[in-house]
Parts: C-alpha cells; structure tokens; sequence
C-alpha cells in the first residue's frame, strides 16, 4: 500500500510539471534565443533599428505574458522604445499593463512585440533587456539581452563579447550575498561587476581584479527584488544576467 502511494504521489508531481507553462524566446528565424544575447551592429550613420523578437506558450495552458524593458546602460543621445500589441510606447515608458494571451503552442506575431534603436549619430554600446513574465508566475520569467553596438567610421571594431563569460550568480535567490564566475581573457584589465535595479540604476559595483575569476557581491544592504548584473570591461557592458534578492 504504501509502494502505490509513493507512485501515485510521483505520479502527481511529473504530471504537475508537465502541465507547466514554459515560455521560449525566439528570433526572426524562430531559433531559440531564451535567456540568450543578441549582439546588433550598425553605424553612426544608421537613423533607425527595428529589432523583432517572439515568444512562443510551450505549455499546456494558457498564458498572459507581460514584457518590461530595462535599461542597463544607453549611450548618451541614444534612445530605445518597444511596441507591443501594434502599440509603439514613448521612450520613458519600460513595463506594459496588457498581457498578450498565448494559448498552447501559440507564437506571438509580429506586430505582438518589436524594439526600435535610435543611435543619434553616437558610436558606442547600449544594453537593454526585456524580460517577459506573468504576474501569476504561471511559467519562468525569461529575458533576451540586445547589445546595439554602433560604430564611427574609424572604428575598427569592438572586442568579441563570446570571448568573456559571466557565470550564473550563486546563490540566486541571493541572502546577504553571492558569488559569480567570469571567464575573462588573458590581460583583460578595468572590469567591474556592476548591479542595477530595474530603473537601470546602479547599485553596486564591485572592480575585478587581473586574473581574478570570481567576485563577492555583498547584497545585505538591498532591498528584495529583481536586479540586472553586468560584467563591465573597459566602460562597454559586454554581459548581463538577472538576480533575485531576498534577504
């Protein structure tokens, strides 16, 4: 008797996480691109980017996804902006108030959601993510990091991002602190691991010494919530990932 509890108990469980949404992000090409970043290249002499990106309901269940962007770092005289719904919001305006409702296997079309960049003749690099979430947690918030690399005609180019790696911070959910891997390479010198609240305000930064390949975040002092941390090199945000603090 107890061997058929125990399986019926398993039993519960597996189907209960099978019938969880599961929301994916795709690009252009519907390849997946979950938690991922998008590195886009143009220069000074580009006025306009319009970047589009979906979300498919992988999940047995409907879903209401909502989207917030965050600023991490923008380039002065540069600005960004996202449409949503076949609405385009002003620059200033960073979370919707009406979900796109998936059903299952639904993808979202493309007049659903799309960024635009606006360079402002200025080379340099913007950071900004969008996260898609559901206030009733009913799937995993998922997020697209999108690096707008623009460049001036005499640029040669800028360092490859794939060539740094920016470790999952642990533990995440973070209490009084937590710990994050960098893989840099060799010679890499002025990085900092930066924290931003979601109004992309920073609010730690911790330098990185040479050679070094992990760093301490203290985060007793923060308040509980969602933050953005960066792995900054030589001021070009080359990474971001997401952390939770609840102290």
């Amino acid at each position: 008797m107890n061997k058929l509890l125990l399986s019926f108990l398993i039993g519960l469980l597996f189907t209960g996480f099978s019938a969880r949404a599961q929301v994916v992000i795709l690009n252009e090409n519907m390849e997946d691109i979950t938690n991922d970043t998008l590195n886009i290249l143009a220069t000074i002499d580009d006025d306009y980017m319009k970047i589009n990106i979906f979300f498919a309901n992988n999940g047995e269940e409907d879903v209401e996804v909502f989207v917030r962007k965050i600023e991490v770092d923008m380039v002065d005289g540069a600005s960004n902006t996202f449409c949503w719904l076949d609405y385009c919001f002003s620059p200033m305006i960073f979370e919707v108030e009406e979900p796109i409702i998936l059903e299952p296997e639904g993808v979202s079309t493309d007049t659903d959601f799309y960024t635009e960049f606006f360079p402002g003749g200025v080379a340099g690099i913007s950071q900004v993510v969008y996260e898609f979430y559901d206030d009733r947690e009913s799937f995993e918030a998922v997020q697209v990091t999108i690096n707008f690399i623009i460049e001036d005609h005499t640029s040669v180019a800028f360092f490859d991002a794939k060539a740094f790696g920016l470790g999952d911070a642990r533990p995440n959910p973070a209490r009084d602190h937590t710990w994050i891997n960098l893989d840099l390479p060799a010679g890499t010198s002025n990085a900092q691991v930066v924290v931003r609240n979601l109004l992309g305000n920073a609010v730690i930064t911790q330098p990185v010494e040479p050679g070094s390949r992990r760093v301490r975040i203290d985060t007793s002092s923060l308040n509980n919530g969602i933050y953005i941390y960066s792995l900054i090199v030589n001021n070009q945000t080359v990474k971001s990932k997401r952390l939770v603090v609840a102290n």
